[in-house]
């Protein structure tokens, strides 16, 4: 944290100087002590500033970082907030090893000793496990079952449309979409084509 200050206030600095002497140039000011004073105001006022928030950065009491992991996300929350931290959800992922929105993993790990009011971010368990759906535009309907087993997913509901550039029983149509994220195991509907005209049942009053 303290060096990324000190490249950012170098940086400062480097930018200030430039475009003093630019003025310098420019206007071709004729005493150099307004321009000194200036300098000072700027070269001192980051580490001023700096100086101050590190001083309260380092008055703040440290805490030990409990272990929230296999905890329910409000659970977990709770436990952090109760030594003045703060959980916050970082995003989700399988892990078949908890339930459904309890936390995998956390960043910083427990046992870790931060300053109070850090943000503890939580991986928290998606409940599902999502994998790409395999691309079957294009494929014959007789392939598709071993295609979709080979692939973690099983046949769904199958219709037929006519379809006047593809041969008949090819695939044209799929959901979910290729490459889409779908839990693994789950069905795939599948539109195929037909050479004949497909009749719609219409339902009357």
């Amino acid at each position: 944290m303290i060096t990324g200050y000190l490249s950012v206030y170098l940086g400062f600095i480097i930018v200030i100087s430039l475009l003093v002497g630019l003025l310098v140039l420019r206007l071709k000011l004729p005493s150099p002590r307004l321009i000194i004073a200036v300098l000072v105001i700027f070269v001192a006022s980051p580490l001023f500033v700096g100086y101050l928030y590190l001083v309260y950065f380092n008055s703040l009491p440290e805490v030990v970082v409990p272990n929230v992991t296999g905890r329910p996300l409000p659970t977990a929350i709770e436990l952090l907030a109760a030594v003045d931290l703060r959980g916050r959800e970082a995003g989700n992922v399988y892990q078949s090893k908890y339930p459904e929105d309890f936390v995998v993993s956390q960043r910083p790990e427990a046992g870790r000793h931060v300053k109070v009011g850090r943000v503890i971010n939580l991986m928290i368990n998606s409940g599902e496990n999502k994998i790409p759906a395999p691309n079957l535009i294009g494929q014959p309907l007789s392939q598709a079952g071993a295609l979709l087993q080979a692939a973690q997913f099983q046949p769904g509901e199958v219709r037929f449309e006519k379809h006047p550039e593809m041969a008949e029983g090819t695939v044209i149509a799929q959901e979910p979409l290729p490459g889409e994220q779908a839990p693994a195991g789950s069905n795939i509907d599948l539109l195929v084509s037909t050479t004949v005209e497909v009749m719609t049942e219409e339902t009357g009053e």
